[in-house]
């Protein structure tokens, strides 16, 4: 995943509308800290630096290397298990 990439759930896969998990085909994945914001973001239309800039415009003193390191990493752990696509 890089910054330019333009990440959204795979099909099957949808954020539950009212609890902090994701519904995947095999089951449920349980979201922790800001991981629901996140996925909600993955709209098919924003880079993963808009979704960035978004997290540190919401969490205002956040260093932005570490929010742009932890994205990147959980949307490829998300990517690798299948859940998220560019």
């Amino acid at each position: 995943m890089e910054l330019n990439s333009i990440p959204r759930l795979a099909p099957g896969c949808r954020l539950h509308p009212t609890e902090s998990v994701l519904l995947i085909p095999e089951g449920t994945l349980n979201l922790t800290g800001p991981t629901r914001e996140i996925l909600r973001m993955l709209d098919g239309k924003r880079n993963v630096t808009d979704v960035v800039t978004d997290l540190l415009q919401q969490f205002e003193g956040a260093d932005a290397v570490e929010v742009q390191r932890d994205v990147l990493g959980l949307l490829d752990r998300l990517q690798q298990r299948g859940v998220v696509r560019t």
